[in-house]
C-alpha cells in the first residue's frame, strides 16, 4: 500500500469506530495486505483517534499468543494493537445496547507498567521486564466482532483496526505476582454461571511476562516503546468466546482473583 491508500483506509476504519458502526468492507479492503502496511494503517487509526482531545491511547494488547491462533491467520507470529483509555474499565462495568457489537470475552492478565521500557543493550526477556511492572491484576478482554463474518478477516486486517479490542477490565490486584509460575496458572471464562473458555499460563506464549517482554521489544522495534502507566492485556489463555446474548460474564484465575462484566 502506498501512503495514500494506508491513509484512506485508516479514514474508513475511523469513521465507522466513531459512530460505533459495523466495518462489513474490511475483509475486502485488506485482501493480501502485508503485515508491515497492516500495522501502519493501525497507527494511523490510533492518530486519528486520540487526537483533538479524544481518548488517548492508555496502552498496547498482545493478540494471537499461540501457533495454533496466529498460523491460520496467516501472520508470521503474534501481534499487538492499542487500548484506549476510555475503554480502561474497572470490574462491575455494566455496558449498555450498543456497544460493544457482538461482545466477547477473554481471560488475561493486566499488567500496569512501573517507567518507561526503552530500548536497551539486550532484547529484554521474562526476568529483565519484571521490574517494569508497577502492578498485576487478574483481567478480561472485551472484544467484539466489528465485521460480520469474522473468519472473512486475515490477521493483517484483524491488525488495522486494533485487533476486535473493545475494552480492558481491570480485576483483582495480584500479591506477590513475582512468586508466580506463570505458565501453570489456570484461568477460566464463564458466562451466566457457565463455562465457555479455559486454558493454562502456558497459553500466552508460555507465560504473562513472555508476552510482556514480547511486546517490549516489538514495539521497540517499530519506533514506539511501553510508558510509565500504561496498561497492557498481556494475552488470552483461550481464544475469544462470543457471548450469545445480554448476561453477566466471569473471568478467572484460579486462586487468584478474576474480573467480571454486565452486557445489556
Amino acid at each position: 500500500m502506498n501512503a495514500q491508500e494506508i491513509e484512506a483506509l485508516a479514514d474508513r476504519i475511523v469513521e465507522c469506530r466513531r459512530a460505533r458502526a459495523p466495518l462489513p468492507f474490511l475483509a475486502e479492503a485488506t485482501a493480501g495486505i502485508s503485515e508491515e502496511d497492516a500495522y501502519k494503517v493501525q497507527f494511523a487509526v490510533h492518530d486519528r483517534l486520540t487526537g483533538k482531545g479524544q481518548s488517548p491511547l492508555a496502552g498496547w494488547k498482545v493478540a494471537f499468543a499461540v501457533p495454533a491462533q496466529y498460523e491460520p491467520l496467516k501472520l508470521s507470529g503474534p501481534a499487538f494493537a492499542g487500548l484506549y483509555k476510555d475503554g480502561i474499565r474497572q470490574s462491575g462495568e455494566v455496558f449498555q445496547p450498543g456497544w460493544p457489537i457482538k461482545a466477547g470475552v477473554e481471560c488475561e492478565m493486566v499488567a500496569r507498567i512501573a517507567r518507561d521500557v526503552t530500548a536497551g543493550d539486550t532484547p529484554y526477556t521474562a526476568d529483565s521486564i519484571k521490574p517494569y511492572v508497577a502492578n498485576l491484576y487478574c483481567g478480561m478482554e472485551v472484544v467484539e466482532n466489528r465485521y460480520g463474518d469474522a473468519s472473512k478477516l486475515g490477521g493483517p486486517g484483524r491488525i488495522t483496526d486494533d485487533v476486535l479490542q473493545a475494552a480492558c477490565i481491570v480485576g483483582t490486584e495480584i500479591k506477590d505476582w513475582q512468586k508466580l509460575d506463570f505458565a501453570k496458572v489456570q484461568g477460566r471464562s464463564e458466562f451466566e454461571g457457565k463455562e465457555i473458555g479455559a486454558g493454562p499460563g502456558a497459553n500466552v506464549m508460555g507465560g504473562a511476562m513472555i508476552s510482556l517482554a514480547w511486546l517490549a521489544n516489538k514495539l521497540i522495534s517499530h519506533g514506539k516503546h511501553l510508558k510509565a502507566g500504561d496498561v497492557v492485556l498481556t494475552g488470552s489463555v483461550h481464544p475469544p468466546q462470543f457471548l450469545p446474548g445480554p448476561g453477566k460474564a466471569k473471568t478467572e484465575f484460579v486462586g487468584l482473583g478474576g474480573a467480571e462484566i454486565t452486557v445489556k
